[in-house]
């Protein structure tokens, strides 16, 4: 249930929508607490800046549940700097949730009196489920899937979503969090010794199995939160992965997560959690948090891990998005290409070369391809390739590849925005000169995603041929193996006044090549 909204006038709201609208959400976490300012402006939204203090309010707070006034102190420090952050960007709108920490604290009114005081502004606690409520609705707003068990592990808590029919079944709020388990085992938080990780380990398994959740296989597994993120960016240093430290919808194989806790372990050393970029902050309670997840990964039955950037913080944001805005329906991928057309430009503008990529694949490959990701490729293609966001006024590859990359977008997978910007990449390239290496990011690609590359490339070029010899506009196209013919709109192949301009070969990838012919109308000057 919504907090306090400081200068909320949703009154206005839509008789304002073009005016730009901030929103600040604080997360006080057990470990972290986190600053996140989202902009809104019509129907698009994005992050302006984001910020986190090593707080660490659950230090020491184990097995007594009494939060320390060092602590209190530590936080109050940097919600008075959270403070002077907001209103230097003149936020709109204040929301500040706590979680587990300050909500299982014996002192917790003392606690909250303090935090709201440096705020200057009411703190929130959820409970278990409402935490998991709002995680979960913040992975549904990152990713089209209707079927999986999404996990938080945070500091003092790990939240269990099973959702079902993009709703959740059951929320779990178990007390599998990184710093409590760090407490309540280790001596030595840096160095535990083999028998008290046997001890965490056994603990771990026996909670999670009493818990009755992993009764089925999931189909799908989603990672939220620091510990599952800290996960994200180890394996794609280990990988040099070109999105890194980005992990939204970045996957691994269930197998790597307890390949890479056994590496780390715990025998973290200092030099490895400098090396693999772990900040001082967590890696001491790492290793815990870790073994949480190897757990939940082996029981799961989840093929691949998935990460989510979503999570809380994005689920406070969307309840307010979708009250003030209505949300948008359709999958989650569409709706963020229909925002990025919008912030850069025109979604009409790309329509006619989407239709024409759309109706080339229905063509030529009238039974499909083995990839269900086709129909989305081509709209993240068709959408971006024509974004004045990379041009200025000429191709700019660099920033086409910062926004693949870097850019806030919902629903787009790391392999497709990979894909995507080869494609685009290639196509602007026409020096015609062969190079002597390849696009260092073609490494990144599997077996399947090259075959994917080898015919969207040839079929992007094709597509934008047929949209320029037809003057912009959408051309006629019938296909009879093996050739295609490209006709002025709105005309039939039986029109007498047709006649053939020329006819070209085109390698599309499938095995053999592909005849082009191209008509125009006689006595017009109508050309396709």
């Amino acid at each position: 249930m919504p907090g306090t909204l400081l200068g909320s006038r949703p009154d206005l709201w839509h008789n304002q929508s073009m005016s730009l609208h901030k929103i600040a959400l604080i997360d006080i976490g057990s470990n972290s607490m986190r600053l996140e300012i989202v902009a809104m402006r019509g129907g698009d939204f994005w992050t302006v800046a984001r910020y986190k203090s090593s707080a660490r309010i659950a230090s020491g707070m184990y097995p007594s549940l009494t939060i320390t006034p060092e602590a209190i102190e530590r936080a109050s420090r940097a919600l008075t700097d959270f403070r002077k952050r907001i209103a230097l960007h003149q936020a709109d709108e204040l929301r500040c949730v706590a979680t587990s920490a300050v909500r299982d604290a014996r002192n917790r009114e003392e606690v909250l009196s303090r935090l709201s005081a440096s705020l200057e502004a009411p703190v929130e606690i959820l409970d278990g489920e409402q935490e998991g409520s709002y995680s979960c609705l913040g992975v549904q707003n990152g990713f089209d899937k209707g079927d999986a068990l999404v996990f938080d592990i945070g500091g003092g808590s790990a939240e269990l979503i099973d959702l079902h029919g993009h709703h959740p079944r059951k929320i779990l709020t178990l007390p599998l969090g990184a710093v409590r388990l760090t407490e309540m085992f280790f001596e030595n938080r840096g160095r535990p010794s083999q028998a008290e990780w046997k001890r965490m380990e056994r603990h771990i398994a026996s909670v999670l199995e009493e818990s009755g959740l992993f009764t089925r296989p999931f189909p799908a597994l989603v990672g939220v939160g620091g510990t599952a993120r800290q996960l994200a960016r180890i394996s794609q240093k280990l990988r040099s992965y070109p999105f890194y430290p980005d992990i939204h919808h970045y996957e691994i194989p269930s197998r790597e997560a307890a390949r890479i806790v056994k590496r780390t372990g715990r025998r973290l050393t200092p030099e490895q959690a400098r090396t693999l970029n772990i900040g001082a902050d967590r890696s001491d309670i790492l290793p815990a948090g870790l073994a949480v997840i190897s757990a939940i990964t082996s029981l799961s039955g989840a093929p691949v891990l998935t990460f989510s950037h979503y999570g809380l913080r994005q689920g406070l944001f969307m309840e307010y998005y979708q009250k003030t805005e209505g949300g948008e329906e359709g999958p989650v991928s569409r709706n963020t290409l229909r925002r990025i057309a919008r912030r850069y430009g025109r979604i009409r503008d790309s329509k006619p070369l989407r239709d024409t990529l759309h109706e080339l694949l229905r063509l030529i490959f009238p039974s499909g391809l083995p990839s269900g990701r086709l129909p989305l490729l081509c709209d993240m293609i068709g959408t971006l390739a024509l974004l004045p966001v990379f041009h200025n006024p000429s191709p700019n590859m660099r920033e086409l590849w910062d926004l693949l990359l870097h850019g806030d977008l919902p629903g787009l997978s790391q392999r497709d925005r990979l894909l995507c910007g080869l494609i685009l990449s290639q196509t602007e390239d026409r020096s015609g000169r062969p190079k002597k290496k390849g696009h260092p990011y073609l490494r990144h690609l599997n077996k399947d995603d090259q075959r994917l590359l080898g015919i969207l490339n040839p079929l992007l070029g094709l597509a934008r041929d047929i949209l320029l010899a037809s003057g912009g506009d959408s051309a006629t196209l019938s296909y009879r193996t093996p050739v295609l013919r490209v006709l002025p709109r709105d005309l039939e192949e039986s029109d007498e006044s047709l006649s053939l301009s020329s006819t070209e070969s085109r390698d599309l990838g499938l095995g053999h090549p592909l005849s082009v012919q191209w008509f125009s109308e006689a006595g017009t000057g109508r050309e396709s």
